[in-house]
């Protein structure tokens, strides 16, 4: 591939889009340069950025709940498009994704925040620390069950997904683990009177040694650490990492980061760094866009501003709300993407981002003058549309909309093209 189609891919991958422009300065500087200010923004000059909710000022009033959650998710895509670090808000919605706290069970927003900044703030850093400190996170303490399991009665919901989904997948791990794990795990509550803070009660937690994975555990540190250790931890995690952002990479590709990944003890930066190696050296898969990703790269081509409610609205439209994973697996995937209603649901958002485009805005002007190939660039498709997907913009009646250029930006937003990165 050339530098601007590489630069291109690792933008669609990772930063979910580029502002008009960016992707001609990127290409300038060169693909390894790009790769290492993602990896290393501050070696980069890149200022660090304040947390979306840094002055979100919660309001325990049950008349503005509604109000305060839609504003709340729209400061996270809102970051999501302007952040200038996008992979260490990429690898937050990863974890978001692999952990699964939902708003739905946490209930109480601040929790909620107070888990998305811990994942974003450490998702690139030591997996095991990441681990320890979602393990103790009141959010997770009350999404799994933790906050209520005691030694007379551990609860083994987090205990279970802990081996299952966050550490070390199916086949690696037997029952008796998981009770073990449970029981070494109690004792921590959630004070939700002090707005969430977590404390541990000793009365409450069962100290006897339990063996789990081969090795004797009594006290959360000793549960991560055994599940870390495993020999399954790094591929597991590897793998997963890889298939976010490269598809489906071979099982030899995997297995080298995975080997990598687990003798730099876990360290996130190494694995990220592979991932991105392996994408441009060409080992990935066509990848289907979730909505959120797709919003984020429509909002960022296009300039357009959506109020946060017709925001959020439309995020649950196309079935991907932050912050509202269906279930303990995560969002789901590519199928329920490109089912009929979540097509018809991508067609009608397309409709909404082209109206809400500026007058000015070069996505507007490059579809109004039938600039195809600049526009297909400015989405960072620099090879083109597809023919069908040309056939259909030139085919494109004139007075489809109120702007010239809205209904050819819209339809060309809503393409298969960009259903695919």
């Amino acid at each position: 591939m050339t530098t601007r189609n590489d630069i291109a891919f690792l933008a669609r991958r990772v930063a979910w889009g580029l502002v008009p422009g960016e992707l001609d300065k990127l290409e300038t500087a060169g693909t390894s340069a790009y790769i290492d200010a993602l990896l290393n923004p501050d070696g980069a000059g890149i200022a660090a950025e304040p947390s979306p909710w840094a002055d979100f000022d919660y309001i325990e009033d049950q008349e503005l709940r509604q109000e305060q959650g839609l504003e709340a998710l729209s400061r996270w895509v809102t970051h999501l498009v302007e952040t200038e670090r996008p992979l260490e808000n990429a690898m937050a919605w990863f974890w978001h994704d692999h952990f699964a706290v939902s708003f739905q069970v946490v209930q109480y927003l601040p929790l909620l925040i107070d888990h998305l900044d811990l994942i974003r703030d450490q998702g690139l850093g030591d997996f095991r620390e990441l681990i320890r400190s979602v393990s103790t996170d009141s959010a997770m303490l009350i999404f799994l069950d933790g906050a209520t399991s005691t030694g007379d009665a551990p609860n083994e919901n987090y205990g279970r997904e802990l081996l299952e989904l966050y550490t070390l997948g199916i086949g690696n791990y037997t029952e008796d683990d998981v009770a073990a794990a449970s029981v070494a795990l109690t004792g921590w509550v959630v004070r939700r009177r002090l707005r969430g803070e977590v404390e541990f009660v000793p009365s409450r937690h069962d100290s006897t040694p339990q063996l789990l994975l081969g090795e004797m555990v009594s006290d959360v540190d000793s549960v991560v650490d055994a599940a870390c250790s495993h020999s399954a931890c790094a591929g597991f995690i590897a793998a997963k990492v890889a298939r976010f952002f490269l598809g489906n990479p071979s099982e030899l590709v995997v297995g080298n980061m995975a080997d990598r990944f687990a003798a730099s003890g876990l360290g996130m930066p190494i694995l990220a760094r592979d991932v991105l190696a392996a994408g441009v050296a060409g080992e990935s898969t066509p990848q289907i866009v979730a909505p959120v990703p797709w919003l984020v790269g429509a909002l960022k081509a296009t300039g357009a501003q959506i109020e946060p409610r017709i925001q959020v609205g439309l995020l649950r439209l196309m079935g991907q709300v932050p912050g509202s994973p269906p279930n303990v697996g995560g969002f789901p995937g590519a199928l329920t993407w490109l089912a009929s209603s979540a097509t018809a649901a991508r067609f009608s958002a397309a409709n909404v981002v082209a109206r809400a485009t500026p007058d000015d805005a070069v996505a507007l002007m490059l579809a109004a003058d039938g600039d195809w190939d600049g526009l297909a660039d400015l989405f960072l498709r620099p090879q083109g549309f597809s023919a069908a997907t040309l056939a259909a913009l030139r085919d494109l009646p004139t007075n489809v909309s109120t702007r010239r250029g809205e209904g050819a930006l819209a339809l060309s937003l809503a393409s298969p093209g960009l259903l695919v990165a």
